[in-house]
């Protein structure tokens, strides 16, 4: 199985020890795949020679055990959803849905992961609902972040002026830890990382919020993807959540999540 990462024009290598290696001619899918995400916390972030986080490593369990060859692009998020818009994109890997899917994708559910509004502790802050109506409070939000219903009713009661709006995870935990923002929402598996990398370290705090879990999975665009293909990365990734793989490799990366359904 082949796994780089394409950042800036060139491919590099991935820092992952891979099992073997498929032939062309012995592969399962009928040609190479990319998947492709954004930086984004534990999930997905640049590493010295390469890339790291739950989604590489899940790509590369999937490869290993349908026997298809897949690697992992990592783009800007604008970037990323313009081709998907078009139908240029293979694979989305690891995006977030809510209860609908467009009819152009296959979307396969890999888990469901809890909603969190994170703050730095040292700012005293005890729960989300602590800074509607405080005044000058700044929360943070991503541009053109999946929202559940909850959060978007949410931000529905802040004054314009009391949102803060970035394009990605890593800009919001270093406004965060730099007092720009009081909060912003998010899940373990996309904040964490980011709010180390941003110095926070122990003193982010993510507070549990009640809404609907951030559902992610796998989108397989059916412009680009071949039906049996589609076909045998659902049955391998299905087979991953079934066996309890999935929800191991979160717990490594981002703590244990809910089962997907």
């Amino acid at each position: 199985m082949l796994l780089t990462v394409k950042r800036l024009g060139c491919f590099l290598p991935l820092s992952l020890s891979l099992i073997g290696t498929v032939s062309p001619a012995d592969a399962a899918c009928a040609r190479p795949y990319v998947v492709l995400g954004s930086p984004g916390g534990a999930n997905l972030y640049a590493e010295p020679g390469g890339v790291g986080g739950f989604l590489p490593e899940l790509v590369a369990l999937v490869g290993r055990r349908s026997g298809c060859s897949l690697r992992v692009e990592l783009l800007p998020p604008e970037r990323l959803i313009a081709l998907a818009e078009v139908a240029e994109a293979d694979i989305l890997g690891n995006v977030s849905r809510g209860r609908t899917i467009p009819t152009d994708r296959d979307f396969v559910a890999a888990a469901q992961l809890p909603v969190e509004f994170v703050v730095d502790r040292r700012r005293g802050i005890q729960s989300p609902q602590a800074v509607l109506g405080a005044s000058g409070a700044l929360v943070g939000r991503m541009r053109r972040g999946a929202e559940p219903t909850e959060v978007r009713a949410f931000f529905d009661a802040l004054a314009p002026e009391n949102i803060d709006q970035s394009e990605d995870m890593d800009t919001l935990a270093r406004k965060l830890a730099a007092g720009r923002i009081v909060g912003f929402f998010g899940t373990p598996l996309y904040y964490r990382h980011s709010t180390e990398s941003a110095g926070l370290g122990d003193n982010a705090r993510g507070w549990p919020f009640k809404a609907q879990p951030y559902r992610i999975g796998w989108s397989m665009l059916h412009a680009r993807v071949a039906p049996a293909d589609r076909a045998v990365s659902r049955k391998t990734l299905e087979a991953l959540v079934r066996s309890g793989e999935v929800d191991a490799l979160l717990a490594r990366h981002a703590g244990k999540g809910q089962p997907a359904p």
